[in-house]
């Protein structure tokens, strides 16, 4: 069964269209307004080999925080749409990323409650791009409460935000990707109880 979803919100400047398969190949493409919060969204697919498109059209000047969050909580209605039965999942995700010379630690439990217990961000306030770095936390508060999923992200070492930014949206990727994955003990349980598994 294919496990997919689409959202689609107002926000104050723009309405959030977010398309999301739990089980794609990787495939990505944000048109939200804010470069770099694209590309993090872009890298966010890739690392968890989800496909995702999400879009914020509206009129006028981008309203960055607005669109970032309202992403945030569009992608978490969808995920926890997409997924459905969480049963059936192995429900608890971990993972540990570098990139360059940071390393942050996610780990997740997609039963819930959603909530974000967020230790990192960098040293010191750091704009990336067009993107500020203290949307990061934000971004995952939104996507947490939404998806009911609750979400640990720690930053183990480094300092420069770019780096640290981008190893946030992976490790938490990582870490959802190996949550969601179908439990293989239900499908067997299911097996052994249907006719052919009665004694």
């Amino acid at each position: 069964m294919s496990r997919t979803a689409e959202v689609r919100r107002g926000a104050p400047s723009a309405t959030v269209v977010v398309r999301l398969a739990v089980d794609g190949r990787g495939r990505a493409s944000a048109r939200t307004g804010v470069t770099t919060f694209d590309r993090l969204l872009e890298a966010f697919a890739a690392h968890g080999r989800f496909d995702l498109d999400a879009e914020a059209v509206g009129a006028g000047a981008v309203d960055a925080h607005g669109v970032v969050v309202g992403t945030g909580t569009a992608l978490g209605e969808a995920f926890a749409r997409a997924l459905g039965a969480r049963e059936v999942t192995r429900g608890i995700g971990a993972a540990t990323v570098p990139v360059a010379g940071a390393l942050v630690r996610a780990a997740c439990d997609l039963r819930g409650p959603g909530l974000l217990a967020f230790h990192a961000a960098p040293p010191a306030w750091q704009l990336v791009g067009d993107y500020d770095v203290a949307l990061t936390p934000e971004f995952w508060q939104a996507f947490a409460l939404a998806s009911r999923v609750t979400l640990h992200l720690d930053l183990l070492r480094g300092e420069q935000g770019r780096a640290v930014t981008e190893a946030v949206y992976a490790a938490t990727a990582h870490a959802l990707a190996g949550a969601a994955e179908r439990d293989p003990r239900v499908a067997d349980a299911a097996t052994s109880t249907g006719p052919e598994g009665r004694g």
